[in-house]
C-alpha cells in the first residue's frame, strides 16, 4: 500500500553535539535497512527532541510514540512545538487514542490494557485457581474448591478480588507466552490499535523502554507486527538487568530492540553544559559492638567449618607432611641472553571471585590431552546411599592433595594437569593455595600457584571452591552417614555466611552477616558529618535527599532479630537521626514514602500554611490533621484527592522552595520519575548495585537549576566495613559493584569508569589496609565536599568529550628518605626527587626510548597529575589507544617489583661527604673539596619492551643517564645483573609501591 506523502516538518533548534552523534549513527542505520534504534540517555540529555528530531527529518512517516505515564506523554506533544510544519495545518501530535495525528503520543497502558471481567478470562482464572486448591490439598475435588471459592466471594469480597485478579494475571502471562497476547486486550486496547493502523505508522517511538519486560513488551512485540514493518526506535536512561527477569522476556526484549546503537555517556551532556557537574564521594562507618561481635561470629563459624572439614578420621593414614614442600615460587629455566623471556606474573588474589562456582565447561581439544573417563555415571544430584561401617572420606586436605595427584574431577580422571586445570581452573588455583598456606606439600607434578604470600589472601575466595568441591565431589558422594552429616553441617553453616551450596555449585544467598553491615545504624548516623560538611558550604542553599531501601526495612531475619530492629537501614532510622542532632534539624528534614509523610515538629505551622494555600491553589479537595510523636508529627490527608501522587508533588514543592531543605525517602519514590532540579547533596543510603537501578538514583541530582548556573552536586555512599572479619567487606563490595558502571571526575580532572573516581585509593585497596585508612578517607571526602568550584573546573565543561579509552598508570611508591637525595638533572644543590619528578623523569625515559626504537609516536608527550592520598597519575597525550597500553605496561614494570626481569637498571643518588681540608674553608668554598660518591638506592627493571634485545636495552640505558641517574642496563638471568639483583632484594633495594592501570576519559 503506497504511503501518504509527509509534510514537510523541520527542526528550529540546533542539536547538542551527542544529538548530533545520535543521528549520525541513526542514519546510517537507516540507510543500511536496520529496522531498530536503540538508544540509551541520560536524564536531561534530550531524548525527547533526539525522538522528535529522527522522527521528523529522518523517518518521515507518521509515529506513535508511548510512554509509561501521562506527563510523559504530554511532554511528547509539548515539545513539538520546536518543529514547524510546511504547508500549516493544525497540531502536529496528539495525545487522544480516539484521534491518531501525524504523531500520536499515548501511554503504553492505553493499548496494552488487559481485559478484565469477562466470561472468557474469569473463567479460565475460575478454573486455574480450583485446580491450584486441589493441587496443595487444600480442596478434594473441583466441587469442594468451587464451594470454598464462592464462600469466599460472599464473606470476604476484597480478598476474592485480589486472588482472582492474581489468577487472571497469570492466564494472560502464560497466553502472551504462548504469543497469544493480542487475544488477552481490552476491547479499548484493540480499538485503539486499529485506528492506529489505518495511520501507516512508520515509526514506533518506546520511551522509558526498559519498562518492556514484562507484559507490556510482550503486548508491543506482537502489536507492532499490524504496523506493517515500522521503525522501533527505544530510548531509556536505565537499560534493563537480566537480574529477575523471565529468561524469556529478556530475551524478546533483546530481538525486539537488538543492541544499543549509541550510548550517551553522562560525562558527555555534563561536559556539554546540559546536565549539572557532580562528584562521587563515600563515607566509611564501622559497626556497632553488638553489630561487631556478631560480624566476629561468622569468622568463628568459617574456622570451624575448616577445622571439621580438616579433622583426621580415626584410621587415616596420615598425608605424608614429612615430604619437603614445593617451593611456592620455582625458579624456571634460565633463558640465554639472546632469547626473550615471558616474564612471571604473580597471581593478584584480589581477582579471585569471593563467591560462586566457575567450573569450565569442559570440551576436550583434538590431539591434544586426551581424557579418560574413568566412570561414566553423572554426579548424583542426591547423597548417596549408606552402608554401615562404609569408609569415611578422607580430612580436606588429604582429598585435595589425592585429586591434585590423580588430577580427578568428580567422575573424570585427566591424563596431564593443563586439561584438568582448564575443567575446573577456580579448584585448582584455590586447592594449591589452600594447602601452600598451610605449608602442605604439593603432589611433585602439580606447579605451585604463583601467589604473593606477604599479600593477605581473602579467606572466603579461596575456601568456598574448595569446601564446594569436597561437600559435592566427596562428602554427598560418600556411603558413610557421618560423611553426609558433615556435609550438611559445611553446607549450613556456609549459608550463615552467605553462600549456598546447590546440586551444581555455590552461589550467592542472603546472608545474616551481610544484612548487619548494610543495614548497620552506624549508617544512618553517617548522615549527620556529612551533612555538616555540606551546610558549611552551602549554607541555606543546601537541599538534600537521603534515600534508603524502604520506609522501615525488611532487613530483620530471625538470626539477626536482637540486632536489628524494623527501623533499621530504613527512612525512618536516618528521618529521627537527623531529629536528633542540632543542626540538621534545622534543615527542617521531611520523610515522604509511599504510604507515611512525617514532618518534624518544628515545621508544623509553617508546613500547614504552606501546603494549604498550595492545595487550594491546584485544586485539590484536601484536609490536613497531625498526629504528634516525640520529635515530629505525622502528616495526615482526609479527603478523595490524598494520595501519594498529590503529598508528593506538594512535598516536592516545598522542597524547591527552601520550607524543607532535607527530604528523607526511599528509592520507590525518590527514585525513577521524581524531578527536583535543586538537590545539590545526595546521601544514597541503598543496597542497589544493578546498573539499571544506580543510574535511575544516581540521575536525580544532575538536573540543571537555572536560578543556579554553577550548580555542582554531591553524591555519597555511605560504607560499613570491618576488613579484620571475612565478611566484613560485604558492603565495601556492593560499593565497588555500584560503581563499576558509573563514570566520575577524579580529583586530578581525569574521567575513570569504576571506584577509583571516589578517590585512588579505593581501587584495589588491600583489605588489610582499609581500616587504617578510614579516618584519613573520610577526612579527604569532607574536604572534597566543600571544593564544588574545584569539581567543576576538572569537568571542563565546555570542552569536547572524548570517548576513546587513555590507559594511565597511577602509582603510589613505598620511597624511604634516603632515596630523597639530589642528582643530576637537578640544578640546585637542596633539590631532592619527589614522586612526580621522579615518575616522570623515569616515563620520560621510557617514552623516549620507546620513541627511537619505533615502538610509540614520536608526538606523544608524556603527562603527571597527583592525586589524593599521595597517588600519581602518569599517562600520554596526542597518542593512541595502543601506544598509551605499551606506554602504561612499561612504566609499570620499570616502577613495580622486580619479577624476575631480562635487565635491571639501578638507580643511584650521589652523596657528599667533608674532608678535612672542606671543613677548613666556608660552606661555599668547601663544597668543591668534599667527597662525592654515587650509591645504588634502587634497582629497577627495565621494561620487557626495551629489554628485547641487548641494542634495545642500551638505548633505554641512555636515557636512564639522561633523565634519571648513571647506571649500566645489566643482563639480569645470570652473571653480574643476577648478582646484582638477589643483593638488591635481600638489602631491600627493589621498588615497592601501589599500581594501578586504568582507563580514563576526557
Amino acid at each position: 500500500m503506497a504511503h501518504e506523502p509527509f509534510p514537510q516538518v523541520r527542526f528550529r533548534g540546533k542539536l547538542r553535539p551527542s544529538q548530533h552523534d545520535a543521528v549520525d549513527i541513526a542514519r546510517k542505520s537507516l540507510d543500511a535497512g536496520e529496522r531498530q534504534l536503540y538508544v540509551v540517555a541520560p536524564p536531561g540529555s534530550g531524548k525527547t527532541v533526539l525522538g522528535l528530531y529522527l522522527w521528523a527529518e529522518c523517518v518521515q512517516r507518521p509515529a506513535l510514540v508511548l510512554s509509561p505515564n501521562s506527563a510523559i506523554q504530554m511532554q511528547w506533544a509539548a515539545r513539538t512545538d520546536l518543529f514547524d510544519r510546511t504547508p500549516p495545518a493544525g497540531e502536529l501530535a496528539s495525545t487522544d487514542p480516539q484521534t491518531p495525528g501525524l504523531l500520536t503520543s499515548l501511554t503504553y497502558q492505553s493499548v496494552t490494557l488487559p481485559r478484565r471481567g469477562d466470561d472468557g478470562l474469569d473463567d479460565a482464572a475460575f478454573d486455574l485457581w480450583q485446580n491450584r486448591l486441589i493441587e496443595k490439598d487444600a480442596a478434594r475435588d473441583p466441587d469442594e474448591a468451587r464451594i470454598w471459592i464462592r464462600d469466599l466471594k460472599k464473606h470476604n469480597r476484597d480478598y476474592y478480588d485480589r486472588r482472582l485478579s492474581a489468577y487472571r494475571k497469570a492466564i494472560r502471562d502464560e497466553a502472551s507466552q504462548r504469543g497469544e497476547t493480542l487475544e488477552m486486550l481490552h476491547r479499548s486496547s484493540l480499538a485503539t490499535l486499529d485506528r492506529l493502523k489505518t495511520q501507516q505508522i512508520g515509526l514506533i517511538i518506546l520511551d522509558e523502554c526498559h519498562h518492556l519486560v514484562g507484559h507490556w513488551g510482550r503486548v508491543l512485540a506482537d502489536a507492532a507486527a499490524m504496523f506493517n514493518d515500522p521503525v522501533i526506535l527505544g530510548l531509556t536512561a536505565t537499560p534493563p538487568d537480566v537480574d529477575n527477569k523471565s529468561p524469556q522476556d529478556f530475551e524478546r526484549y533483546t530481538t525486539f530492540f537488538g543492541p544499543i546503537d549509541y550510548d550517551v555517556p553522562v560525562p558527555a551532556v555534563v561536559k556539554d553544559g546540559f546536565l549539572a557537574p557532580y562528584q562521587d564521594l563515600a563515607y566509611f562507618v564501622r559497626p556497632s559492638e553488638a553489630e561487631l561481635r556478631y560480624v566476629a561470629s561468622a569468622d568463628d563459624l568459617l574456622h570451624e567449618i575448616v577445622d571439621l572439614a580438616c579433622v583426621a578420621r580415626h584410621g587415616d593414614a596420615p598425608l605424608a607432611a614429612a615430604q619437603p614442600a614445593e617451593p611456592a615460587k620455582p625458579n624456571p629455566p634460565i633463558a640465554s641472553e639472546g632469547e626473550v623471556e615471558a616474564p612471571i606474573t604473580l597471581l593478584d588474589l584480589s581477582d579471585l571471585q569471593v563467591i560462586g562456582s566457575s567450573e569450565a565447561a569442559y570440551s576436550e581439544e583434538p590431539d591434544e590431552e586426551p581424557t579418560v573417563v574413568t566412570d561414566p555415571v553423572a554426579e548424583p544430584t542426591v547423597e548417596a546411599d549408606t552402608i554401615p561401617n562404609a569408609p569415611r572420606v578422607a580430612p580436606l586436605p588429604t582429598w585435595l592433595f589425592n585429586s591434585l595427584a590423580e588430577r580427578k574431577h568428580a567422575a573424570q580422571t585427566f591424563n596431564t594437569w593443563s586439561a584438568f586445570e582448564r575443567r575446573d581452573p577456580e579448584f585448582a588455583l584455590a586447592a594449591r593455595i589452600f594447602l601452600q598456606m598451610r605449608d602442605r606439600a604439593l603432589p611433585p607434578d602439580v606447579p605451585p600457584a604463583q601467589w604473593d604470600p606477604t599479600a593477605e589472601a581473602p579467606e572466603m575466595a579461596i575456601l568456598v571452591p574448595v569446601l564446594d568441591r569436597y561437600v559435592r565431589h566427596a562428602l554427598r558422594r560418600s556411603p558413610n552417614e557421618e560423611d553426609h552429616k558433615l556435609g550438611r553441617d559445611v553446607i549450613a553453616r556456609l549459608r550463615m555466611l552467605g553462600v549456598q551450596i546447590t546440586e551444581t555449585g555455590s552461589q550467592a544467598c542472603a546472608s545474616p552477616v551481610g544484612r548487619v553491615l548494610a543495614y548497620s545504624r552506624a549508617k544512618a548516623q553517617a548522615v549527620i558529618p556529612i551533612l555538616h560538611a555540606e551546610m558549611k558550604t552551602l549554607g541555606d542553599s543546601i537541599r538534600a535527599i537521603v534515600v534508603a531501601d524502604y520506609e522501615k526495612t525488611a532487613a530483620a531475619m530471625p538470626e539477626t532479630a536482637d540486632l536489628l530492629d524494623d527501623e533499621a537501614g530504613g527512612a525512618v532510622a536516618a528521618f529521627r537521626t537527623l531529629l536528633s542532632d542540632e543542626q540538621t534539624d534545622r534543615l527542617q528534614p521531611i520523610l515522604v514514602t509511599g504510604s507515611s509523610v512525617l514532618i518534624d515538629d518544628d515545621l508544623q505551622a509553617r508546613f500547614d500554611h504552606v501546603a494549604h494555600n498550595w492545595l487550594q491553589k491546584e485544586g485539590f479537595q484536601v484536609k490536613l490533621d497531625y498526629g504528634e510523636e516525640k520529635g515530629f508529627c505525622v502528616v495526615r490527608g482526609q479527603g478523595a484527592d490524598w494520595s501519594p501522587r498529590v503529598y508528593i508533588e506538594m512535598i516536592t514543592e516545598l522542597f524547591q522552595q527552601g520550607v524543607a531543605r532535607c527530604l528523607v525517602g526511599t528509592r520507590g519514590l525518590l527514585g525513577e520519575g521524581w524531578d527536583a532540579n535543586k538537590i545539590n547533596v545526595l546521601i544514597d543510603l541503598t543496597t542497589v548495585t544493578t546498573s539499571m537501578s544506580v543510574r535511575q538514583l544516581r540521575g536525580r541530582s544532575f538536573r540543571l537549576d537555572p536560578t543556579v548556573p554553577e550548580k555542582v552536586a554531591n553524591n555519597w555512599d555511605v560504607v560499613c566495613i570491618a576488613p579484620e572479619f571475612s565478611k566484613g567487606l560485604d558492603d565495601y563490595a556492593r560499593f565497588r559493584k555500584k560503581h563499576d558502571n558509573i563514570f566520575g571526575v577524579t580529583d586530578d580532572g581525569e574521567i575513570e569508569k569504576g571506584v577509583g573516581h571516589v578517590h585512588a585509593a579505593l581501587t584495589n585497596l588491600r583489605p588489610e589496609l582499609l581500616e587504617d585508612s578510614i579516618r584519613l578517607l573520610n577526612g579527604d571526602m569532607l574536604a572534597r565536599a566543600a571544593m564544588r568550584p574545584t569539581a567543576r573546573e576538572h569537568w571542563k565543561i565546555g570542552e569536547p568529550y572524548h570517548g576513546e579509552p587513555r590507559s594511565t598508570l597511577e602509582v603510589k611508591l613505598d620511597r624511604e628518605e634516603r632515596e630523597n637525595g639530589g642528582f643530576p638533572p637537578f640544578k640546585s644543590k637542596g633539590e631532592v626527587w619527589s614522586d612526580d619528578s621522579l615518575v616522570m623523569s623515569i616515563g620520560t625515559a621510557i617514552l623516549s626510548a620507546l620513541a627511537e626504537t619505533k615502538q610509540i609516536a614520536r608526538s606523544a608527550r608524556p603527562h603527571v597529575k597527583s592525586r589524593a592520598g599521595g597517588y600519581v597519575r602518569m599517562f600520554l597525550e596526542n597518542a593512541s589507544e595502543e601506544d598509551s597500553q605499551l606506554f602504561a605496561v612499561s612504566l609499570r614494570e620499570a616502577l613495580g617489583p622486580l619479577h624476575r626481569p631480562r635487565y635491571v637498571i639501578p638507580r643511584k643518588l650521589r652523596f657528599s661527604r667533608p674532608t678535612f681540608w672542606s671543613k677548613l674553608l666556608p660552606e661555599f668554598l668547601g663544597q668543591y673539596l668534599e667527597q662525592k660518591q654515587d650509591e645504588m638506592v634502587m634497582l629497577h627493571a627495565v621494561p620487557t619492551a626495551l629489554a628485547k634485545k641487548k641494542e634495545v636495552a642500551e638505548i633505554y640505558e641512555k636515557y636512564w643517564n639522561q633523565f634519571v641517574s648513571p647506571g649500566q642496563a645489566l643482563y639480569a638471568l645470570r652473571g653480574e645483573g643476577e648478582d646484582l639483583r638477589i643483593r638488591a632484594e635481600k638489602k631491600g633495594l627493589t621498588p615497592r609501591g601501589t599500581y594501578h592501570e586504568k582507563e580514563v576519559f576526557s
